[in-house]
């Protein structure tokens, strides 16, 4: 894995179509620095798409690069009727296909986010939910649907056309802060780099915007047409993950820290992972590993936006995925570790691994007792590699 990729915290989720159907190109794209791949069902067959998910598991294999899939489901922007109407069909080919992230389009309220979990419960489908803000009636429920969606999406293009086009940086703020505290990934999205479809470099205004997306939050860009349909799709994916390095050089790590602060719910949980951050902040910890079973730790740790790269060490490989959507956290798939010994050890041997420490530096660890239960976070050690 380049050093790039464990230094850039912000992801990058990049949509796959008629641009990047071969494997040299989605070869190219993931090394590029693709976190997660998006497949819009409101374009191709399920044949094509379920092909292209197959070599974009089969070559994240092969390249040991931890890439989510994300479908998006047009929904009501297809069909009417009830949510198994509209999503059903959808929701059963994700499930054929282990996707790791389903993306809602045009849903308008909680109720609606809930009643898709329903239906994926009675499916035995466990897939989190992103909501797509693209209505001004899913603007005013955005605190509610946060609540219950696993993540949300800033799509910036049908939400211009639904409130006016000037209102929308302010919106984008305002959501990116609301995913923010409640620590749940956003995604900023549409014609970020849309000068690409046809252009080897962007304008100078949307690598600004790259970054000001960045500055507000942003857990994820995506990129759409640039890589679909466009004629540079890897060049795309590699100029949105060098300006993300860039930019992310720049982010005021102190104030941030001490901003969500105030943010620290009163659960051991939180505590312990906003406690993480503090203190990988004040020893200049080179990472913080983060022993996770079911990816909370995780996220937790994210919510508090360290400096530090937070390498999440999970047994499961579809929570391996799923945290390649979030902020700052490269995911590492190992073995449960059976005894505090063995994570200790464990904690050493990623570090050395995945490069971001070496002999002598030192880390801070946060994981559960007991250990491998869900929702446990209860210790924090710095720790010595």
């Amino acid at each position: 894995m380049s050093n790039d990729r464990v230094k850039r915290h912000t992801k990058i989720v990049c949509t796959l179509g008629p641009a990047s159907s071969s494997l040299e190109i989605i070869e190219g794209m993931l090394k590029g620095g693709t976190d997660v791949a998006r497949f819009n069902l409101a374009h191709g067959t399920y044949e094509e798409h379920s092909q292209r998910i197959s070599e974009v598991r089969s070559l994240s294999e092969k390249f040991n690069l931890p890439t989510g899939v994300l479908l998006d489901l047009p929904g009501l922007k297809r069909r009417s009727g009830d949510v198994k109407a509209v999503f059903g069909q959808d929701l059963e080919f994700a499930l054929s296909q282990n996707a790791d992230f389903v993306a809602l389009s045009f849903v308008s309220s909680a109720r609606q986010v809930e009643e898709v979990k329903q239906l994926l419960k009675k499916m035995n489908a466990d897939i989190p939910v992103i909501v797509k803000i693209e209505e001004a009636r899913a603007l005013e429920e955005s605190g509610a649907m946060l609540d219950v969606a696993e993540a949300i999406m800033v799509a910036r293009g049908d939400l211009a056309l639904e409130i006016s086009i000037e209102k929308v940086p302010l919106v984008q703020k305002q959501l990116i802060k609301e995913a923010n505290r409640r620590g749940k990934p956003v995604i900023t999205a549409t014609q970020m780099l849309e000068s690409m479809v046809h252009s080897a470099t962007p304008t100078r205004a949307e690598a600004t915007d790259v970054a000001n997306a960045i500055f507000d939050g942003s857990d994820a860009l995506m990129l759409s047409e640039e890589t679909a349909t466009g004629d540079y799709p890897i060049e795309a994916t590699e100029m949105m993950a060098r300006i993300a390095l860039e930019t992310e050089a720049a982010l005021p790590y102190e104030q941030m820290l001490l901003e969500k602060w105030r943010d620290v719910l009163h659960e051991v949980n939180d505590a312990t992972a906003a406690a993480a951050c503090q203190m990988a902040h004040h020893v200049h910890a080179k990472a913080i590993l983060a022993f996770t079973t079911g990816g909370t730790t995780a996220l937790r740790v994210a919510k508090y936006r360290p400096r530090q790269p937070i390498l999440a060490v999970t047994p499961s490989e579809s929570i391996m995925r799923r945290l390649s959507l979030v902020w700052g956290v490269l995911p590492v798939r190992k073995p449960a570790p059976s005894s505090l010994e063995e994570v200790f050890e464990l904690a050493s041997e990623v570090a050395l691994e995945t490069g971001v420490a070496r002999r002598g530096d030192l880390v801070v660890i946060t994981a559960g007792i007991p250990l491998n239960l869900p929702g446990s976070t209860n210790l924090v050690k710095i720790h010595g590699i």
